[in-house]
């Protein structure tokens, strides 16, 4: 992703905005995104989501200074939950595929699952220098293209080795088609059994094909309603792959903790960010 790729989002709720990632890292990165909270007190439910991001966020009082920004591993969202930043808070992330998350940030997903860390406390050597040079953007713009740099450069030096092969190619499909394939169909593409295909992703991201098939497609639903002016629940159910709208609907209870008009009408009613993140 160079700045020229950054200007338009291709997702925005209230103040976040995802980008699509560059060409080049597009196998390990799901999406650019930054967050402002430009009013504060507009809260943010934080649904499940089965990838991580480093991000680097900081402000949001008056008395904060430029030495308040922090970068931070945000693990995998296994239980919704409401996020209230205070005014001015701004966040840019890479959010990558669980798969990637340890041969390229050196983290093991799964021991960071519904947290926030500071990147330095889990591998320090690497984060410091990063957060370095972090500190000296100005921009969101400039951030992403930090990260994103760190990110290349990271995945030049790594072998894909690192990463199971039959986990990476799982989780693409899983990733491709969330509401066609079953796991069982998955593993036998793969020429692997069941079980064999649940330990192995497991082992190395925490979480299991299945669950991992319905957050895709739980994320899938949420980002064509976001775009409707008012969702058609049960048109939405059958191009999601849900049996029904009562089954649609007990899925998003189960995920997102509310309903989904609820959460329709939460998201719709977020301020939406007005701050340029280019860095021209």
């Amino acid at each position: 992703m160079t700045r020229s790729c950054l200007p338009v989002p291709d997702h925005q709720v209230g103040g976040y905005r995802a980008f699509a990632p560059p060409d080049d890292l597009a196998f390990a990165i799901e999406a650019a995104w930054t967050h402002d909270a430009a009013t504060g007190n507009a809260p943010h439910r934080v649904v499940p989501d089965a990838a991580a991001s480093l991000c680097y966020m900081g402000g949001g009082d008056a008395a904060d200074g430029p030495g308040t920004s922090q970068l931070c591993l945000i693990g995998p969202v296994a239980h919704a939950r409401m996020f209230e930043p205070s005014a001015g808070h701004r966040m840019a992330a890479v959010r990558l595929k669980l798969e990637w998350c340890r041969a390229l940030l050196g983290a093991a997903p799964y021991e960071h699952e519904d947290a926030t860390d500071a990147y330095a406390d889990v591998l320090p050597h690497v984060a410091r220098p990063l957060e370095e040079r972090l500190a000296r953007t100005r921009t969101p713009g400039e951030a992403l293209d930090v990260l994103l740099g760190f990110v290349r450069a990271r995945a030049a030096d790594v072998s894909t080795a690192r990463t199971p092969w039959l986990v990476r190619a799982g989780m693409t499909m899983l990733r491709a088609q969330p509401a066609e394939y079953r796991v069982s169909a998955v593993s036998a593409q793969l020429g692997v059994s069941d079980r064999h295909l649940r330990r192995t992703m497991a082992a190395e991201t925490g979480i299991s094909p299945r669950r991992f098939a319905r957050v895709q497609r739980f994320h899938a639903l949420l980002r064509e309603a976001d775009d409707a002016p008012r969702p058609a629940w049960a048109a939405l159910a059958a191009r999601h792959g849900y049996a029904d709208q009562s089954h649609l609907i007990r899925e998003v209870q189960e995920l997102a903790g509310v309903s989904p008009t609820r959460l329709f009408e939460e998201r719709r009613a977020e301020p939406r960010a007005s701050v340029d993140i280019s860095t021209d």
